[in-house]
């Protein structure tokens, strides 16, 4: 009987993990499968939460510390303004209209963001 439970668990961690490889969410059974174009617009989120978390905390660590954190801020805007320059021909190529609301949304992040610096 442990056995089964085992192999059971085995399963569904092994499904999980193929959902989460191929659609980017964590499910036991997928619901659709992500474009390319999905992907990369994920991939684009992801980094620019990133960026974003990187220039908040080296503000913090100037901040408390008085430390020179110049170089982090740096890169923190140049990676933004990466995504910016990929995010363009990808928002051409893009056809839901999910995900073409996204990339607007995401669009509009980042120019909220480059204008703040």
């Amino acid at each position: 009987m442990k056995q089964v439970v085992v192999v059971i668990l085995l399963v569904v961690a092994g499904l999980i993990t193929y959902n989460y490889v191929t659609t980017g969410k964590f499910s036991v059974v997928p619901s659709f499968t992500l474009s390319e174009d999905e992907r990369a617009l994920n991939a684009l989120e992801e980094r620019f939460n990133a960026a974003v978390k990187q220039y908040a905390q080296a503000s913090r660590t100037a901040g408390l510390s008085g430390m020179d954190t110049t170089a982090d801020a740096e890169a923190a805007r140049l990676s933004v303004r990466q995504i910016a320059k990929e995010l363009k021909p990808l928002r051409k190529r893009l056809s839901s209209e999910s995900t073409i609301r996204r990339a607007e949304n995401l669009s509009t992040a980042v120019q909220e963001f480059s204008a703040s610096l």
